[in-house]
């Protein structure tokens, strides 16, 4: 007779521990497919949409953050940015069909900047969501 009691309670602490994630996850699966840090600077996402799309977002999010003009590369979708004395690097890649995967990096006075990246990285992620 307790192996029922405990199925349901095991069943209601695993659901209120996953609620939270799953508020969050609802707001960001219309974009965002998966997220990782590389060495605490590189911030990586694979998103669910077109590499030309999220290269246009991460260009004009780019333009916002920084004081100075942005020098891009097309051909291959990347993009330097001076941003609060940091070397943002941000690039697009194609993924799969309709995805790609986004990347930024920023360097500080030579040392990597997770901070700044972070930043950058939500920016972007956030214009992605407005289209």
């Amino acid at each position: 007779m307790r192996k029922p009691l405990y199925l349901p309670l095991s069943i209601v602490l695993v659901l209120s521990g996953l609620s939270g994630c799953a508020a969050i996850a609802v707001g960001a699966a219309a974009v965002i497919v998966s997220q990782e840090v590389i060495d605490s600077n590189i911030y990586v996402a694979t998103l669910d949409r077109d590499a030309n799309e999220v290269w246009a977002s991460a260009k004009i999010a780019l333009n916002r953050a920084s004081l100075k003009p942005i020098d891009v590369q097309d051909d291959i979708r990347q993009a330097v940015a001076d941003i609060d004395d940091a070397k943002v690097t941000v690039n697009v890649e194609t993924y799969d069909l309709n995805r790609s995967t986004l990347r930024v990096s920023a360097k500080k006075y030579g040392v990597n900047d997770g901070e700044t990246a972070k930043r950058v990285y939500d920016k972007i992620l956030h214009e992605i969501e407005q289209k």
